[in-house]
């Protein structure tokens, strides 16, 4: 089974459809592909939204997986860096605009891609979304963290990247990092009404206002995308990360050396 289905919804929204596995984690082909998905609907002159949603009921998505990143050689390792943060670029700069559908769990690099979305609606119970890199020994890209400050300050930045705690809804609402909450049986039906409202904008108004929003990132994306892909490659090698990443796959805490 191919990790995302791509379903039309008239000719205006796209509905990008994550069902890797349980999880919905990341593996290389995972990011490529998503790029590639990207990348061919850019263009289409119809195409006025995309809602971004998950076909497991409890994870939207867990991040990277972890199998990916351990006990890999540094060029793989830099490979698949590259990759997170080319994928991640791509989806962020989609010109119209993009509706993450959050009905689960949404940690890590999941969470950098409804961070990454313009409007996040999350479920009201049952589902928590963090940065929880700190956690298994990790740093986190400089670039998601520019977008984040933007989104709800440096405080609360600061103190989810430090403590790399994964919050409920009513809290996610109320620092600013996700738009609405609804009940589980309502919360695609109210992302899927609020797209159809967006579908009503002419090509200029979407695409043109996606730009003046997005813009302004791009060349400071651009400037900072080596850094990060250095020191985030440098980290994952690191003894501590790799027991990060092996305490992932053991599904324990890990036990850290420095």
């Amino acid at each position: 089974m191919t990790p995302f289905a791509e379903i039309f919804h008239g000719d205006r929204i796209l509905e990008i459809k994550m069902q890797s596995n349980e999880k919905n984690t990341f593996d290389f082909e995972a990011f490529v592909l998503f790029q590639q998905i990207l990348n061919k609907h850019a263009n289409n002159p119809n195409l006025r939204v995309l809602l971004f949603t998950s076909a497991q009921t409890q994870f939207f998505s867990n991040g990277i997986e972890p199998t990916l990143m351990y006990g890999k050689m540094e060029s793989d390792v830099r490979r698949s860096v590259e990759q997170l943060l080319r994928t991640a670029q791509t989806y962020f700069h989609f010109p119209v605009p993009t509706i993450a559908v959050i009905n689960g769990h949404c940690m890590a690099a999941g969470a950098v891609f409804a961070l990454f979305s313009d409007y996040r609606y999350m479920v009201d119970k049952g589902g928590r979304i963090g940065f929880s890199e700190a956690i298994v020994g990790l740093n986190f890209p400089s670039i998601p963290t520019i977008v984040l400050q933007d989104l709800v300050g440096v405080k609360a930045t600061r103190d989810l990247l430090f403590t790399g705690k994964q919050i409920k809804g009513p809290e996610a609402k109320d620092i600013g990092l996700v738009d609405e909450l609804y009940r589980a049986d309502d919360l695609y039906p109210e992302a899927m009404k609020f797209a159809e409202s967006l579908s009503k904008l002419t090509y200029n108004s979407s695409r043109g206002m996606k730009t003046a929003l997005r813009e302004p990132y791009r060349a400071q994306m651009e400037s900072l995308f080596q850094l990060d892909a250095d020191h985030f490659t440098k980290v994952i090698l690191s003894p501590d990360g790799q027991e990060g990443f092996l305490s992932l796959i053991e599904k324990r805490r890990p036990k850290f050396s420095t």
